[in-house]
This record gives C-alpha cells, structure tokens and sequence, in this order.
C-alpha cells in the first residue's frame, strides 16, 4: 500500500464497534470514530478523507445506503465497508451492488481483515490517483517565436 492508511468507523452500538476497533488497532491504522450520517458527512467533506469507510447497517439518522450515497460525494475517493452484527447475503448483495467495497461481519479475523484493509486502501488510493491525473492542469502558454525576415 503507498500512502498512510486511515479509517473513518461510523458506529452507534457498542458491538460491532469494539471488536472492529481492536482488530484495526493491531493492524496499526489510524481511525476516528463517529456515530451519526451527518458526523460522517463532515468528516467527508475534509479534503483529504479518511482512505476506509467502516459503517454498520443502521445509524440514528441513517443507513449504510445514505453512507454510500455521501461516500460518493466525498471530497477525494473512499473505499467503504459494510459491517454487519452476523453474516447477512441480502444486505451483502445489496452493499455490493450499489458500490460498497465490501461487507464483513465479526469475528474480525486478524489475516482476513487485513487482507479487506489492504485492498480497500489499494482501491481508494488508485482512484485518488486517477482523478489527480485526469484534472486539468494550468499551463502557461508557451511563448511563440517571431522570425522576421527583412528583405535588402
């Protein structure tokens, strides 16, 4: 992975949120936590946003689908990952479908979460860096050269 790893976790509950938060602190990556839509929205607009999103399913003021609508309006690309309280195929399908990058749910094994963590971040900073190459650049005209021909 280039680049420093980071993580937004957008958790309301207690579980799965304690067990997510163990298992990225022994991965060594950076997060911050909040708990509503509109603090996640925030934390978003930063302009540069934490590389991984981690939402769980339902929020006080919102769904992982507000989450993904919001994550695709982020200043700079994120990889978002649906965490779930159990293993769930619909809502697995669903998260997937409209562009979640994952879904995970506990137990947070130390090699599979690190595997989710690396190419999520690989992702994410992939399509930093294809936006970053494909904005328009300022460019100086170049100065145009006269030759003057005198006849004698």
């Amino acid at each position: 992975m280039r680049g420093k790893v980071t993580a937004l976790l957008i958790f309301h509950q207690a579980k799965p949120y304690s067990d997510m938060e163990a298992a990225l602190e022994k991965l060594a990556i950076p997060r911050r936590r909040v708990q509503t839509l509109a603090e996640a929205c925030h934390v978003l607009s930063w302009v540069n946003p934490p590389l991984l999103v981690f939402t769980e399913s339902e929020l006080p003021d919102g769904s992982w689908a507000d989450v993904m609508s919001f994550s695709t309006r982020a200043s700079s690309p994120v990889s978002v990952i649906v965490v779930g309280q159990e293993i769930d195929t619909k809502l697995y399908a669903a998260a997937i479908e409209v562009g979640a990058f994952d879904f995970i749910a506990p137990p947070f094994d130390g090699l599979d979460l690190a595997h989710v963590v690396r190419c999520a971040a690989d992702n994410a900073l992939a399509r930093r860096q294809a936006a970053a190459n494909s904005r328009p650049t300022a460019r100086q005209p170049l100065p145009i050269a006269v030759k003057s021909r005198r006849s004698a």
